[in-house]
């Protein structure tokens, strides 16, 4: 039996007040495969992580990863500690959410 896609089904249900991030840890055509996923879950941010390379990701407290949003804008993150990686992904939302009200 297959998983349920948890993040698809809420970006499906996703109302205009809440905000949807998802991440994408891919071994090759990173930007590529997760454009794909934020366009198809509906996303409001993907967080793009290239788990291929050994010195960041999974097995590392560093970590580089690419927000990726609907309308096409990217940024890149230089490699850093993840607890950096999370400030940032919460920063982004708080910004995202005060400019919509």
């Amino acid at each position: 039996m297959e998983n349920p896609d948890i993040v698809a089904t809420m970006g499906a249900k996703k109302r205009a007040d809440q905000f949807l991030v998802g991440f994408a840890a891919e071994t090759n055509d990173l930007k590529q495969n997760a454009q794909k996923k934020l366009t198809a879950k509906h996303l409001d941010l993907m967080v793009a992580n290239d788990v291929s390379q050994s010195q960041i990701g999974f097995n590392s407290d560093d970590n580089q990863v690419t927000f990726m949003w609907p309308d096409g804008r990217q940024q890149q993150t230089p490699i850093e500690s993840k607890a950096k990686v999370a400030e940032e992904i919460v920063d982004i939302i708080a910004t995202d959410i005060l400019k919509e009200k």
